[in-house]
């Protein structure tokens, strides 16, 4: 199997609608991006147009298209356990942090 341009890369995405592409375009170069989403989803799930017209969290195009690639999990980031766990895998992950 050939190796991808970014393939040694692990990124955790916590962007919302407006920075998801980044995350995309680095998955589609074979990073292993890691979405993370509150208890209950990202916002934008809901948001039109959905596939197929039928308005549901797991339809909406915008989401479709920009999370395509990317691994997901759901991370209550206001709970002690959940802000653990953000840690191990910021520490994990490739990309700079800020």
């Amino acid at each position: 199997m050939p190796t991808t341009p970014l393939s040694h890369l692990r990124v955790v995405d916590l962007t919302d609608l407006r920075g998801a592409l980044a995350g995309r375009l680095l998955a589609d170069l074979g990073a292993d991006v890691v979405k993370i989403e509150p208890p209950g989803g990202d916002a934008d799930r809901l948001r039109a147009p959905f596939a197929g017209g039928v308005a549901a969290e797991d339809r909406s195009l915008a989401i479709l298209y920009r999370h395509t690639n990317k691994r997901g999990a759901t991370l209550d980031l206001g709970i002690a356990e959940g802000t653990s766990i953000f840690v191990g895998a910021q520490s994990s992950s490739s990309a700079p942090q800020r």
